[in-house]
């Protein structure tokens, strides 16, 4: 019997990953659900493709775009949540920014098989997440390529045995760039990333290595290890995605293609590995390997993403809402790519809360609060 795959942000480059895998190993699944926020068109391509069973659209003001039963039509981040209820075997929760929480939260709390790309609902809410995943009986499997790389290798060991885990970064499109010359990159600078096709969020994240702050916070909650455990190195060529250190001073990592559909293929499949036709590294090749430590003068915002989760929990659950805010400012030209971090820490001087968070009213409400702030402060700049 086919299982049946919810995918939440099915236009996003993630979702669109997903469908080719669900394409290929057509034998193995079909479509329950798909998901968008806006992006109509390709969604109603993608609709007409894969004949789902129910469709979201999260802008309601959208709804009478889609070419789709309006009795099967879901709107809002309600219809979402009812949709994660149905009778879907794997979530697959692709929607980018602090939106893909509720879902997730849904997803676990209904135990279902959680294949988890949005990583700001770890970072937001790590803690609650992992308290959901003892009570009931729902499973996550990460599909971050840093993170499902980390989660094959650590499977495989005791959890005494690990000393350190070493996430990778690709550097982003400005891993060579003076810190003068920051100061007037464009946003579609920042969105040419070198490695990666990824959502403008991420991608931006990515520039400012912002995302492996996350990454770091993700990891922390996924395989309850403490902070200092983990690394982040860059390595330009995006070969190895993540690296395992043990006590006897040994190492393993994990070697593929960048191309997301790999860790897709993984989660999908609930931990075992098909047959793909695309994503192969040519071996045959000569190819190096580089690696050095991030510059945090340059990227100040990975060593904020580090001080906040060492502050404890509503910290930072408001420098993520801060980010997202500042992300979306330079994207729309409002702000210079050096003023993200400025703006982060204007919320976090602001900001006073609790270091253990494990409910999800008080995590929206913080998300709230950082989020108006910072809008606030980017308004009065241009008053």
């Amino acid at each position: 019997m086919k299982k049946k795959v919810l995918i939440l942000g099915s236009t996003g480059s993630i979702g669109r990953a997903t469908l080719d895998v669900i394409h290929e190993q057509g034998n193995s699944f079909e479509v329950l659900g798909l998901v968008c926020k806006n992006n109509i068109q390709l969604l109603n391509a993608q609709i007409n493709k894969f004949k789902p069973a129910y469709v979201s659209i999260y802008d309601n003001h959208l709804l009478s775009q889609v070419k789709f039963p309006k009795k099967r039509l879901l709107p809002g981040m309600q219809g979402i949540k009812d949709l994660v209820g149905m009778d879907a075997d794997i979530v697959m929760n692709a929607m980018p920014g602090s939106i893909g929480l509720e879902p997730t939260i849904e997803a676990l709390k209904k135990d279902k098989i959680l294949a988890l790309a949005n990583k700001e609902s770890m970072v937001m809410a790590g803690r609650l997440v992992r308290k959901i995943l003892q009570q009931r009986n729902g499973s996550l499997i990460p599909v971050d390529s840093e993170h499902s790389a980390l989660y094959q290798i650590v499977k495989t060991s005791d959890q005494d045995d690990l000393k350190r885990l070493i996430i990778t970064a690709s550097g982003g499109p400005f891993r060579d760039y003076k810190k003068a010359k920051l100061k007037v990159v464009k946003p579609q600078d920042a969105l040419n990333h070198p490695t990666w096709k990824m959502g403008a969020k991420i991608t931006l994240d990515s520039a400012t290595l912002m995302n492996k702050g996350l990454e770091v916070i993700e990891a922390r909650w996924l395989f309850d290890i403490d902070p200092a455990q983990i690394q982040v190195l860059i390595h330009p060529e995006s070969i190895i995605h993540g690296i395992v250190e043990y006590v006897d001073n040994s190492y393993i990592a994990y070697l593929a293609y960048p191309d997301m559909r790999i860790p897709i293929s993984y989660a999908l499949n609930e931990e075992k590995r098909r047959p793909l036709s695309f994503g192969a590294l040519n071996t045959d090749e000569m190819f190096k390997l580089t690696f050095y430590p991030p510059d945090i003068d340059r990227f100040p915002s990975l060593k904020i993403a580090l001080d906040a989760l060492t502050m404890g929990d509503s910290t930072v659950i408001a420098m993520n809402a801060a980010n997202e805010v500042a992300a979306r400012a330079f994207i729309e030209g409002k702000i210079k790519f050096t003023e993200i971090p400025i703006l982060i820490e204007k919320a976090l001087d602001q900001h006073q809360g609790s270091a253990i968070i494990d409910d999800l009213g008080t995590i929206l409400e913080i998300h709230q609060w950082a989020t108006k702030f910072t809008e606030e402060k980017i308004r009065k700049k241009y008053e």
